[in-house]
C-alpha cells in the first residue's frame, strides 16, 4: 500500500482511537503498579507511545510538561547507542540525567523498544517523579547550586538485556535512593508501562497488519498538519514581544528574566526566540533544552487545537531558537531541582 491510497476513514478512525486506547492503558498500569503516592495519586508521570521513527502514535493524559520531549529524550539514547540497530527485542533503559531530559534528578525515564517478527515497529516511553534520588538532603534540595548536589544521575542504561533483568545494574541505582523498595516498586511499574505498550502495539499489528498501520498513521499526522496549519494562518502575522521575571533563583537573590520573541508569517509558521533570557542561574531555577522545547509545545498546543490529541503531525509549524548557557538551555554544572518556575512563565508569556 502506497501513501497515496486512503484506507477506509472507518479504519483509520479505528486506529487512531486504539493508539489513544493503549497510551491510556499504559499510563493506568503504571499509575496501579506504582509504589509512591506522587505517581499514583498525584498522577506525576506521562507515558507515550512512538512508531518506529519515534513519532507519536498516542500520548496519555498526564503531566504536559513531560508529555512534550520524551521523544527528544529517546531520540539522545538512541544517538548514544549508536543507532537504532543496536536494540534487541526484550531490551529496557533508563536515564534521569538533567542535561538530556532537562528536568530534574527526580524524573526518571524509561523506554524499551518495540519489536514485531524481529523488525523494528515503534518505542512505549514513561517518565515519573521518583520521591528520592540520593540528594543532600531527602526528597530534593532547594537551595542546590550543582548538579553534583541533587542526587544520582544517571545517562541512558540498559537495565533489561533482551528480556533478562540487569540486577547490579537495577540494585545500584536502587541502593542510590533513601527509599530503595519505593524505588524498585516504581521501577518496576515504569517497566510494566512500557511492556503494555508493546502488548497493545504489536495486537493492533496482528489485527491490521503492517501496511494498513503505518498508512493510517500517514494519513493521522497528515490530518493534524493540515488542521494546525489552518489555525496558525488565522495569527496575524508579526513579531510579538514579551518579559516577565521570577523573583529570584533561590540562592541569589536577583531577578530571574525570561524574554521571548513570537514570529508569525503568513505560510502558517511559529517561531520562538528566548534571545534575552536571565544566564543560567546560581540556584537551580534552571532547565535543559529538551525540557524547554516541551514548555514551548505546551503553550502552543493551549492556542492550537487543544482539543485535538498530539501526534506525529503536530507541531510541523513550530520552531524555536534556544540560545546556550541560559535558563532554559543550562549546561553541567548547574543545579536542576527547581526547574519548573520559568517554565510555567514561558508558557503564560507566550499564550
Amino acid at each position: 500500500m502506497t501513501k497515496t491510497s486512503k484506507l477506509n476513514p472507518i479504519t483509520t478512525e479505528i486506529i487512531r482511537n486504539a493508539f489513544l486506547s493503549a497510551a491510556e492503558e499504559m499510563c493506568n498500569s503504571l499509575f496501579r503498579s506504582s509504589y509512591t503516592p506522587i505517581i499514583y495519586e498525584m498522577k506525576d508521570c506521562a507515558v507515550a507511545l512512538y512508531n518506529e521513527n519515534l513519532e507519536v502514535l498516542g500520548q496519555s493524559t498526564g503531566v504536559p510538561l513531560f508529555l512534550g520531549n520524551l521523544d527528544e529524550t529517546v531520540r539522545y539514547a538512541i544517538n548514544y547507542f549508536g543507532g537504532k540497530e543496536n536494540f534487541r527485542d526484550g531490551d529496557i533503559f533508563i536515564l534521569n540525567d538533567s542535561y538530556i531530559s532537562g528536568t530534574h534528578l527526580n524524573d526518571m525515564t524509561v523506554f524499551q523498544p518495540i519489536f514485531y517478527h524481529d523488525e523494528l515497529v515503534g518505542f512505549a516511553a514513561n517518565r515519573a517523579h521518583w520521591l528520592d534520588v540520593g540528594s543532600k538532603e531527602p526528597l530534593a534540595p532547594m537551595d542546590s547550586t550543582s548538579i553534583f548536589q541533587e542526587g544520582i544521575r544517571i545517562g541512558p542504561l540498559k537495565i533489561v538485556d533482551a528480556g533478562v533483568m540487569r540486577k547490579d545494574v537495577v540494585d545500584t541505582i536502587c541502593m542510590n535512593s533513601r527509599f530503595p523498595r519505593n524505588a524498585r516498586g516504581d521501577l518496576n511499574g515504569m517497566i510494566a508501562g512500557c511492556k503494555t505498550g508493546e502488548k497493545r502495539l504489536r495486537a493492533l499489528i496482528e489485527r491490521f497488519g503492517t501496511e494498513t498501520i503505518r498508512q493510517a498513521t500517514y494519513e493521522i499526522f497528515e490530518q493534524t498538519a493540515v488542521l494546525e496549519r489552518e489555525v496558525l494562518r488565522q495569527i496575524p502575522a508579526g513579531v510579538y514581544t514579551e518579559e516577565g521575571y521570577l523573583d529570584n533563583d533561590g540562592v541569589v537573590d536577583q531577578p530571574i528574566k525570561v524574554r521571548m520573541t513570537l514570529t508569525v508569517d503568513d505560510q502558517g509558521n511559529l517561531d520562538v526566540d528566548l534571545t534575552g533570557s536571565s544566564p543560567q542561574a546560581v540556584g537551580s531555577t534552571n532547565t535543559g533544552v529538551a525540557q524547554t522545547i516541551s514548555a514551548i509545545r505546551v503553550a502552543y498546543k493551549m492556542l492550537i487545537l487543544p482539543e485535538a490529541p498530539v501526534t506525529g503531525g503536530s507541531f510541523q509549524g513550530l520552531t524555536f531558537k534556544i540560545p546556550p548557557k541560559t535558563v532554559f538551555s543550562a549546561e553541567e554544572p548547574a543545579a536542576f531541582s527547581w526547574y519548573f518556575s520559568h517554565l510555567g512563565l514561558l508558557i503564560d508569556l507566550i499564550v
